[in-house]
């Protein structure tokens, strides 16, 4: 049997990711609907599985593993705009308001997504109240979220912005064996999340770790300090 009919098998009720997202609150025949529509497929990191400006067919629920949301800016320059995680549901606002992607969905490394059709998804949402509870939850997070990102970026210096990203990160990914932040990220990954040029990052990234702030290991980072990457973050110029 091959990797791709072993995941086919992977039952939705017995996936572990269920009890962190929407689909929780599914009775059992919706889970049997769900299970026998949807597609659970690997996807290679980097590989772009919904692109911005076009229109989404249904939703990816992540299975496992990471992937970035980036929106496109002024300039052709990439923000991330945030990442999702096993449980998290990907592409549904737009799906639901029946607008264009406003950001491209990209894995971060290798990763597995059930891709849930828009048809089953719109039949939970008329039939099940407290499935479309959870998402319109979930969709009130997201939007705080980006309201925050927002603000950020146009309140705050790269060096508040940065300290601020790295606490994020450590706070939604946790930390490794070696005390590092569980997620392999590129400088110009980590350019994009914060808002500035990859110069300016590498730049105060450098400052952090002669002041003690962090400790540099590859594409990963640890907190030292977090008391004074805490302080750092909240400074408003």
């Amino acid at each position: 049997m091959s990797d791709k009919e072993d995941l086919q098998n992977i039952k939705c009720q017995s996936c572990p990711t269920l009890a962190k997202g929407a689909f929780k609150n599914l009775n059992s025949e919706e889970l049997a609907a769900l299970c026998k529509s949807r597609h659970l497929t690997p996807i290679d990191k980097g590989e772009l599985i919904m692109r911005e400006g076009a229109y989404a067919k249904g939703v990816y629920c992540v299975q496992s593993g990471h992937f970035k949301l980036t929106a496109q800016g002024g300039g052709g320059r990439e923000t991330i705009v945030r990442f999702a995680s096993p449980g998290d549901l990907i592409g549904y606002r737009a799906l639901l308001a029946d607008d264009p992607l406003s950001v491209s969905v990209a894995a971060v490394k290798d990763a597995t997504a059930c891709f849930v059709p828009k048809d089953i998804l719109l039949s939970f949402l008329k039939s099940n109240g407290p499935f479309s509870l959870e998402l319109l939850r979930q969709t009130s997070h997201e939007l705080s979220e980006t309201n925050k990102l927002l603000a950020s970026l146009a309140q705050k210096k790269v060096r508040e912005r940065l300290a601020e990203v790295l606490l994020m990160l450590h706070a939604k990914f946790g930390k490794d064996e070696e005390g590092c932040i569980n997620i392999d990220l590129k400088r110009q990954e980590l350019a994009e999340l914060v808002g500035a040029a990859s110069e300016s990052l590498i730049r105060l990234l450098s400052q952090f770790e002669k002041d003690g702030i962090i400790r540099r290991a590859g594409k990963r980072f640890e907190i030292l300090d977090h008391k004074q990457l805490l302080y750092v973050s909240t400074i408003l110029d």
